[in-house]
């Protein structure tokens, strides 16, 4: 990984438009499938993030992002405080470098400096072997009902199964609920 690097954890509302669209760029990169939902100073997708870690080149270009928001999620009836972990992207031509790792360790500090008892977050059943080299614990069969949003707007219920992970934070492994996830809303 370059040296060239810059590291930055944000709050959402000191993000500024020019900030908004180098972000949305970068992830229309990193998510060519749904660049669509990534324009103009669009750089989120459900929710937005809390908190973001964010990388810059040393032209000042966003190379990876990760946003955090704390939310309850229902597991088994039983509601649950998590730091929704998502939009984890790395640029196309630095992926491969290690960044994607060290931008995940920034999330972890940033998840316990939020003191939530655990990370949660939602990927692709590919990727999962990624965060799981990380500590993030795959939720083997977890079932999860979320509000997912068009480019438009409308909501629409969806159920995923598998990609499902949590990292403990302040609580132990042992202590996550069992059934099925209710996310109230969106993800981030």
């Amino acid at each position: 990984m370059s040296d060239d690097i810059r590291w930055e954890l944000v709050e959402e509302s000191t993000l500024t438009l020019p900030d908004h669209e180098a972000i949305a760029a970068m992830l229309a990169q990193a998510f060519p499938d749904w660049s669509h939902w990534y324009v103009g100073g669009r750089s989120w997708a459900g929710m937005q993030p809390e908190r973001r870690v964010i990388a810059r080149d040393a032209d000042d270009v966003v190379v990876a992002h990760v946003g955090i928001r704390r939310m309850y999620v229902t597991v088994g009836g039983e509601d649950v405080l998590v730091g929704d972990t998502g939009l984890v992207s790395v640029t196309p031509r630095m992926q491969g470098t290690g960044i994607g790792r060290e931008l995940m360790e920034r999330a972890a500090l940033v998840l316990e400096g939020l003191q939530v008892p655990y990370g949660f977050l939602g990927t692709g059943e590919s990727r999962v072997p990624f965060y799981a080299h990380l500590g993030w614990h795959h939720l083997d069969d977890a079932v999860a009902t979320y509000s997912a949003f068009s480019a438009e707007g409308a909501s629409l219920s969806v159920t995923d199964q598998g990609g499902w992970l949590v990292l403990p934070v302040t609580a132990r492994l042992e202590d996550w609920p069992t059934g099925p996830i209710w996310l109230n809303g969106q993800q981030v």
